[in-house]
Formats: structure tokens, C-alpha cells, sequence
């Protein structure tokens, strides 16, 4: 299979390929980042940051009103029961996406309650790297792991998962077009090893590995212009999709 044709040939809008990591402390701070961007962004992540706030449903539902996508990255991990209850009440605030990491017992659970919420398994996070595996008790590379947990979590039902450009390919190639493939840690070629982020692929190539969305974050916020910054990425976005 060319590196081409893992293009996603999903029908998403191509703007809402684009996600925002809107991790900031305060409901003020998040507010006035969805006006600085205004229209440059559809798709909105909110995380384990903004949750500790007390105002996360607050911003949710703000979200939605404002016709915004919300991809709720909480990374449910706990026993089954507590897992499948978690679900079922975000589901009901209306986001569109939400991360678990889990076993297939935990997967199995919270199928079932989902509603239209699309559950995101993650495989290994972009910040870990093969040293890393290694203190988890895995002895081989990142990417055998990645496949591992990812059908996994596919055969119990879950709709996509969140893995690195770097093992987007093969997933892409071994499990087909239909799982949903999230690819974080994007940077710039320039930026590429200068933070947490271990694991990176710039935009272009995260999309030709195969990713369906992708989530920026620093690379947008730290910008002169984040509004230009994320315009930017759309037009680059269009080009690759052929809008």
C-alpha cells in the first residue's frame, strides 16, 4: 500500500480535522481562546486541566451552543462498572468524543452506553518513549504495543483510537480504514524534540500516515498569531484533502 493512499477517505468536513487542545486552567482563559480563533477551529479538546477547574460541563455546554465539536479527553481508567457510569452520564452532556485507557473487560463495559459519543482507546501516549515501555513491563518496541492494545480495544467495540503519527501507518495498514485514528504531538519540522512530545509527526505527515484528525495545541497557542497559526493549518489541511 503507497504512503498516498492512506489518506482518510472518511466524509469529515475537513475543518473539523483540525483539534484545538484547549488546556488551560479557567473558564475565563478558555473563553477567550474560543474568541480569539473564532471560526479557524470546530474542534475543540478539553482535558483533565480544565475538568479540575469545576467548570468543565459549563464549557461544554457553551461549546455545543456555539456549534463547536468537543472531544472530551478524560482517559477514563478504573474498574469496569465505574468506567461504564462515567460514560453513560458524559454522553448525556453531548460530546462527540472521549478517550478510555483499558483492558477489553473495561472496553466491553462502556460500549453498550456510549450513545453517539465515539469512544477513543489510547494505545501509548506521544510523551512515552522505549525506555518508557520498558518501566511498564514491556520488553519490545512502542509500536508493537500500540498494536497490541489497539486491537485490543477494536475488537471490544470501541470506535477509534489515539496513537503517534509514528504508528499511525501500520495501524492504519493492519486494521483498515474503519477505526477512527486521533494523532496528537503534532509539531513543525523545527520543533520536532523540544518539549514532552516524543513521539511527533508534523501535519502533513501525520494525515498521510493515515490519521483521520489531528490535535495541536502548543504549536497554535505559542504562535504570534494563533488565529493565523490555526488558519494556516486549514489551508494546508484543504490542500491535502483536495477542498
Amino acid at each position: 500500500m503507497s504512503v498516498e493512499s492512506l489518506l482518510s477517505i472518511k466524509p469529515i468536513d475537513p475543518r473539523e480535522r483540525l483539534i484545538f487542545a484547549l488546556d488551560v486552567p479557567t473558564l475565563a482563559e478558555a473563553r477567550a481562546w474560543i474568541d480569539r480563533l473564532g471560526d479557524a477551529v470546530v474542534f475543540y479538546k478539553i482535558g483533565l486541566e480544565f475538568c479540575m477547574s469545576g467548570d468543565y460541563f459549563a464549557l461544554l455546554a457553551e461549546l455545543k451552543a456555539r456549534g463547536k465539536k468537543v472531544f472530551a479527553d478524560l482517559k477514563f481508567s478504573d474498574v469496569p462498572a465505574t468506567v461504564r457510569g462515567a460514560v453513560a452520564n458524559l454522553a448525556r452532556h453531548g460530546a462527540d468524543f472521549c478517550t478510555l485507557h483499558g483492558t477489553s473487560g473495561v472496553y466491553r463495559a462502556a460500549v453498550p452506553v456510549k450513545g453517539e459519543l465515539r469512544l477513543l482507546a489510547v494505545t501509548v501516549l506521544t510523551s512515552v518513549d522505549d525506555a518508557e515501555v520498558r518501566e511498564m513491563g514491556w520488553s519490545g518496541p512502542v509500536e508493537d504495543l500500540v498494536l497490541r492494545r489497539a486491537r485490543v480495544a477494536i475488537e471490544s467495540g470501541i470506535d477509534g483510537l489515539i496513537a503517534s503519527g509514528q504508528e499511525a501507518a501500520r495501524l492504519r495498514r493492519q486494521l483498515g480504514q474503519k477505526p477512527i485514528l486521533i494523532t496528537p504531538g503534532i509539531r513543525a519540522e523545527s520543533e520536532n524534540g523540544s518539549d514532552d512530545q516524543k513521539r511527533t509527526m508534523t501535519l502533513e505527515q501525520a494525515f498521510r500516515a493515515g490519521a483521520d484528525y489531528i490535535v495541536v495545541g502548543r504549536p497554535i497557542r505559542h504562535a504570534p498569531d494563533p488565529k493565523g497559526a490555526a488558519e494556516a493549518m486549514q489551508r494546508e489541511i484543504a490542500g491535502l484533502f483536495g477542498t
